[in-house]
């Protein structure tokens, strides 16, 4: 019995395609008595003479070309699925990338990565999820989600991380007379705030700095959704603490101005993590570079 080595498959491919003990031997590298003995024991174990010869060659049997042509499949499987797994072309690459983002990132972030995605692998896909931050490791290590991005604290000893950018965190106020409002510290602690969802960290830094001044943060309204923000701050006396990217993009698209904080707040860095799966994977390593090198700023490592 031949058992589990496999190179009989390329002994048959040699045979079927060169019909000739002579040329398949010196095509394999091997001698020819090498080849007929290999030919011996494939005969012994399909209990078919498998190549005749048939004039000046040597051709197939009906069971010899059956075994041969599954031998080329099966080769032609071996070579895509495991010789060539590391091999990875961005240019021609159907690959669909999936990345959790906040609303924050969808809203900043997705577009500048589908523009980079579009202009380096244009036949690829990116697929933005929200995941919840509970779910998200086990999220990386199943491959629901290649990439995790955002404000994320420790996310567990498996999964890999590295800075892409820092953002510090400004206030946002209804737009008045003056061009650069300034707010004062009691001003700010007596006012009150927009708070979304999905900046739960930056609140959450908020209520820790105001709780060391001995204050209390005063929440005029919570809200799920991102983009409410800037409205209900251009149309009330409520103010907001968002990350500075953020302030600039609402500036556009309501009437509020950015104001410096009177309180000390660290800066936010962002992120992007990734289980220790795939850290070798070609593609995915491909894909953290391009998310590295589209959104780091290089200020952070």
């Amino acid at each position: 019995m031949i058992g589990p080595d496999l190179n009989f498959l390329y002994v048959l491919r040699a045979l079927f395609e060169e019909k000739s003990v002579s040329r398949a031997a010196d095509r394999l590298g091997l001698t020819q008595p090498a080849v007929s003995h290999a030919l011996a024991r494939l005969r012994t174990l399909f209990q078919d003479d498998l190549f005749v010869r048939a004039g000046a060659v040597m051709a197939p049997t009906p069971t010899g070309e059956r075994i041969a042509l599954g031998a080329l499949h099966a080769l032609e499987v071996i070579q895509q699925d495991i010789w060539d797994a590391k091999a990875f072309d961005a240019l021609t690459t159907t690959r669909t990338f999936s990345v959790c983002l906040s609303d924050m990132g969808m809203i900043v972030l997705l577009p500048r990565l589908l523009a980079a995605l579009r202009e380096r692998a244009p036949h690829a896909a990116l697929k933005p999820i929200q995941v919840p931050s509970l779910e998200l490791a086990s999220a990386l290590q199943d491959g629901a989600i290649d990439l995790a991005i955002g404000y994320l604290g420790k996310m567990g000893d498996s999964l890999y991380q590295q800075a892409l950018f820092r953002r510090s965190l400004v206030g946002i106020v209804r737009k008045g007379k003056r061009k650069k409002p300034v707010m004062t510290l009691e001003q700010f602690i007596e006012s009150r705030h927009v708070l979304a969802g999905t900046l739960a960290l930056s609140n959450q830094l908020l209520e820790d700095e105001l709780r060391q001044l001995g204050a209390q943060l005063k929440v005029g309204v919570s809200v799920p959704y991102l983009l409410t923000v800037p409205s209900l701050v251009a149309t009330s006396d409520f103010i907001a603490c968002v990350p500075s990217e953020l302030a600039e993009l609402f500036s556009r698209l309501a009437d509020i101005q950015m104001f410096e904080l009177p309180v000390r707040l660290p800066d936010l860095t962002v992120k992007q993590f990734w289980h220790a799966r795939y850290h070798n994977d070609t593609a995915h390593r491909w894909f953290r570079g391009l998310v590295a090198n589209t959104l780091g700023d290089g200020t952070v490592k």
